[in-house]
């Protein structure tokens, strides 16, 4: 498996910030019987894993990214 450093700066953060909160509050995969929409559990896990991310980062909820 090939390993690549990446950079990420303050706006990246921001941007990758901003779409997991979209995901996590407005976006649903999918559409029950009775016409209410949710989120798989995939779909959460991925949120989740997103968020896990950019809190390593310290990224998350307006905190800023390392080397920043």
């Amino acid at each position: 498996m090939k390993t690549t450093e990446y950079t990420m700066t303050e706006r990246d953060a921001k941007i990758f910030n901003d779409l997991v909160a979209f995901l996590g509050e407005d976006v649903f995969d999918e559409r029950q019987g009775d016409g209410a929409t949710r989120k798989s559990e995939a779909f959460l896990r991925m949120i989740w894993d997103a968020r896990s991310v950019l809190e390593e980062l310290g990224a998350r909820d307006g905190a800023r990214s390392q080397g920043e």
